[in-house]
Formats: structure tokens, C-alpha cells, sequence
């Protein structure tokens, strides 16, 4: 009952955020920072919305009745972003879902994209005399990205760049 009530005053909560994070998406990386408190039983959510020009940060800390969070909005969706932290809330979906440059993806690049819940709008692969060099434009909720990645070795790519279009 009370994981009901939780999730109902977080997603009104996030209603109320998404305008303050679809502004942020034009700046950077809008973040969740919240908090829920077990107040004598009574449960308090409280949250706001804070931009990081172009990191990604994660946090979760549990402390006597407290669980305090970061988390990155990509979407301003309100009930899309409750499913991604509530998953994150409940340890079943790691930080590192987040690509950064350095990010090593292993395996089929489209579908590890896809897996990332990137949608792939166009893949170029550009022969240099570093090696392939692989250019993907991509769409994760209303945001853009160009990402550049290095193959460095047999269906092992290596991300170089990522910037917001």
C-alpha cells in the first residue's frame, strides 16, 4: 500500500517537474535530486530539477528513514521517468546505462544502442588511417545526440564522442 502511494506522489510530483526538465533539455542534462523520507510513518517525497551542462550523475543513499537521489532526466515524460527510477530506486538498473566517452560496447552496435534506449536515426562507417570509424546520429526521448565511435576490434567499438545535437 504505501509502494502505491509512493509511486502516486512521485509520478504527480514529476508532472510537476516535466516543464522545469523539458526548459532544462535545452541546456544540458537536467538531474532529479529527491528525497523520501519516512516521516513517523507518513511518507514524504520531495524533489527539484538541477542541470549538469553535459555529465550524467547517479546517486542513492539510504540513511535512518531517508533515501536521497540523483538521477538524470533524459525525458521529460513523467510516467517514463518514474518507471527508469523507480528500477534505479530499487538497484535493478545501474548508472552505467549512461554512455560516456571511454564507454566500450561490445557486441552488435545497433542493438546495444537500442539497448541504451537509443533510437537510431542514421549509422555511417568511415574508413581513416586510425581504423573504422563508426558515425551514429541518435534520438533517446526528445533529445538528439551525435555519437563518433573507434573499432578496436572485432565487434568491439570504442566511444570517442557524444554530443547533443
Amino acid at each position: 500500500m504505501a509502494e502505491v502511494r509512493l509511486k502516486k506522489e512521485l509520478t504527480e510530483l514529476l508532472k510537476r517537474l516535466a516543464p522545469q526538465i523539458e526548459e532544462g533539455l535545452k541546456y544540458g542534462v537536467p538531474h532529479i535530486v529527491g528525497e523520501i523520507r519516512n516521516n513517523n510513518g507518513q511518507l514524504e517525497v520531495n524533489a527539484t530539477v538541477s542541470i549538469f551542462e553535459s555529465s550524467h550523475h547517479f546517486l542513492r543513499l539510504t540513511s535512518s528513514g531517508e533515501l536521497l537521489f540523483i538521477y538524470p532526466a533524459e525525458d521529460s515524460h513523467p510516467y517514463r521517468l518514474l518507471l527508469d527510477i523507480w528500477r534505479f530506486l530499487e538497484g535493478k538498473k545501474p548508472g552505467s546505462t549512461v554512455l560516456e566517452p571511454g564507454t566500450v560496447i561490445k557486441g552488435d552496435l545497433k542493438e546495444s544502442l537500442r539497448k541504451h534506449g537509443y533510437e537510431i536515426l542514421w549509422m555511417n562507417i568511415q574508413p581513416t588511417a586510425e581504423g573504422e570509424m563508426v558515425g551514429v546520429w541518435a534520438r533517446k526521448g526528445d533529445v538528439r545526440y551525435n555519437l563518433t565511435f573507434k573499432k578496436v576490434g572485432r565487434e568491439e567499438f570504442l566511444l570517442v564522442e557524444l554530443s547533443r545535437v
